[in-house]
């Protein structure tokens, strides 16, 4: 069993190790921020400009921008279009948590927000139909439902002999780039949720250009409050600290003060260790 496999049962020594382990890695925050912006430097970010209305953003796409000018999705898109593409029909590039301020006011640019379902009809007979969803793009109405039309096989048929004989060039001027494009927006969100994680745990303090929001963020969920939930479940905390959230960076294994027996009594999945377990955090 990996060593830290544990989830909500665990012995005090298996909290320890892994504290230490948890303090240690914070200590390198600020440099695993180096290397993982670096990377998203390279990558580089698409946005897409949406038409503004008042009453917010429509699906109407006027503009896009590649952020920097080098990176390699700025690249790949200006190749997209000396082949011929059309950069908005890759994607539509939504960032549902962006905003942006627009005469001293901050609004969402992004049209329809969180992508969801309008609604979802059941019936005993014909199971579940497929609603409109609260993006143009994806309404099932624009086309009489979800039901496959008969219609349909005959343009099916149409389209694929359309398509059979210049599959290699589809595949070579606009799949292929697509695709790599896609997955480089992908591995950058991923990257950027990463960034935000590590802010989370450091609580601000990682040197990094980006700062700590109070308003995304739980305090208590923080590396540091994490730490000192778990010592004062298993060790009566010292007084001078009753009360504080410890953002000590220290990473001390050691059991400190006295077991809080009457606290970890009301934690029946959280053990103190047994005399042949001291050694280990198995």
């Amino acid at each position: 069993m990996p060593s830290f496999a544990f989830s909500s049962r665990f012995r005090e020594n298996q909290w320890r190790d892994f504290r230490r382990f948890m303090l240690e890695e914070r200590r390198d925050a600020t440099s695993r921020f180096l290397v993982i912006d670096a990377e998203r430097q390279r990558i580089g970010n698409v946005n897409i400009l949406y038409e503004l209305t008042d009453t917010g953003a429509t699906e109407k796409r006027v503009g896009i921008s590649v952020s920097p000018p080098e990176s390699s999705l700025a690249k790949l898109l200006m190749a997209y279009v000396a082949l011929g593409g059309n950069p908005f029909d890759i994607s539509m590039f939504l960032s549902p948590d962006r905003s942006v301020e627009i005469d001293g006011e901050t609004v969402n640019d992004q049209p329809a927000g969180v992508i969801h379902t309008l609604d979802i009809k059941y019936s005993y007979d014909q199971g579940v139909a497929d609603g409109d969803t609260n993006l143009v793009k994806f309404k099932g109405s624009r086309m009489g439902g979800g039901r496959i039309a008969a219609k349909e096989f005959e343009i099916l048929a149409i389209t694929s002999h359309a398509r059979k004989w210049i599959q290699k060039e589809i595949h070579f001027k606009r799949t292929r780039i697509e695709e790599q494009i896609i997955k480089l927006c992908d591995l950058r969100e991923q990257l950027d949720q990463e960034v935000g994680d590590l802010l989370w745990a450091t609580y601000g303090d990682m040197q990094a250009d980006q700062d700590y929001d109070t308003e995304r963020y739980n305090d208590s969920l923080t590396a540091g409050a994490i730490a000192y939930f778990f010592d004062s479940i298993f060790r009566v905390p010292d007084k001078a600290e009753i009360g504080k959230v410890s953002y000590d960076d220290t990473a001390d294994s050691g059991k400190d003060g006295s077991a809080n027996t009457d606290v970890l009594g009301g934690f029946p999945s959280l053990m103190s260790d047994d005399d042949s377990e001291d050694n280990t955090a198995l």
